[in-house]
């Protein structure tokens, strides 16, 4: 019996070369040892499942160590979706219930993502217009940039804030009107402020001066009507990206939040644990490869014993090698990291 192209592929020790085991098997044979009788495997034998155990164990004892230092990561990342799982089963509950009593799920408009990206935009506009505003008190840089961007924080959350409370605090169809009314009356007023301010500039330029000098009622009014304009944007902006049940948009938005931080935590335990258990498939495999490596050792030692034997072979021989149990190490179940919410 010869061994495999892909067996010798891991470096044999001297100790278990081809030639040594086929001299030591036909040397036994011919000495008859193991005796007929005997359910002890031969001294040679043992040396080479020794032999190759010690391999095993230099397997065994580095994948250990990464395996521990994986370990307690996986089971950080674990209990942190748990938490999360936790806390979102109840509000899934009762985004399930308030659904079936109202029979629909969240109706949403405006997605919160575009919002919130909306919100931030006018928050950046309005800063330079109050900013400019500002400078005429003749403060401080730093005080001008202050009250500026207090504004410019302000006034769009308070859009928002207002927005929510439309669409919780009046009826649907009410709300409906109330924008599809108000909304070209704000940017018709928007657009008359920007001709004021546009003819304004206009008229500079042409008197030789170059400096604008509006009517100080008409500077107010234009003021008043781009803030009013980031304010009613806002405020439209948050009617529409939220549910008309405030119990229903509570839940909805509740679990989009729990969500969005269950979602990296399920994919950094995946990414962790499909590691782990990496390393624990490599290290079987590599421990079954150098087991079965030894027992291809251990039947060409049996083999060529039997050839050079004038007895019968011992019972011995119709065992498999036997090798100590080691301890496998437990995967990680991955399956509850695919769980999907509302």
């Amino acid at each position: 019996m010869h061994l495999t192209r892909s067996q010798r592929q891991i470096p044999p020790p001297e100790f278990a070369d081809e030639s040594r085991i086929l001299a030591e098997g036909q040397k036994d044979g011919e000495r008859n040892l193991p005796e007929m009788g005997s359910y002890t495997p031969a001294p040679f034998e043992q040396a080479l499942i020794s032999n190759g155990e010690q391999a095993v164990q230099q397997i065994y004892k580095a994948a250990s160590a990464k395996i521990s230092r994986l370990r307690p990561v996986v089971e950080a990342f674990q209990r942190k979706l748990d938490e999360l799982e936790r806390r979102i089963r109840p509000i899934n509950e009762g985004y399930r219930t308030r659904s079936a009593e109202l029979g629909r799920d969240a109706a949403i408009l405006f997605p919160p993502v575009f919002h919130w990206a909306l919100i931030g935009f006018l928050a950046v506009g309005e800063f330079p217009l109050n900013t400019v505003v500002f400078r005429l008190f003749g403060e401080a840089e730093y005080l001008t940039y202050v009250m500026a961007s207090t504004l410019a924080i302000i006034i769009p959350l308070i859009g928002v804030f207002i927005g929510v409370h439309l669409r919780h605090a009046i009826p649907k169809r009410v709300g409906n009107v109330l924008i599809g009314v108000l909304t070209p009356l704000v940017v018709g007023a928007t657009l008359y402020a920007v001709s004021l301010l546009r003819n304004t500039y206009i008229s500079s330029q042409f008197s030789g001066t170059g400096f604008v000098s509006p009517e100080g009622n008409q500077m107010a009014y234009a003021l008043f009507a781009l803030n009013l304009l980031v304010f009613f944007g806002a405020t439209v902006a948050s009617y529409f990206a939220h549910d008309p049940d405030e119990r229903l948009d509570g839940f909805h938005h509740s679990l989009r939040s729990l969500d969005r931080k269950r979602n990296p935590v399920r994919n950094k335990l995946y990414e962790v644990g499909t590691q782990l258990n990496g390393e624990i498939e490599q290290a079987k495999s590599q421990i079954d490869q150098i087991r079965a490596l030894t027992n291809q050792r251990v039947q060409l030692y049996r083999q060529t014993n039997i050839r050079h034997r004038k007895l019968l072979p011992p019972p011995s021989f119709r065992k498999n090698a036997e090798f100590p149990p080691l301890q496998w190490w437990p995967n990680v179940s991955l399956n509850n990291n695919h769980h999907e919410g509302h």
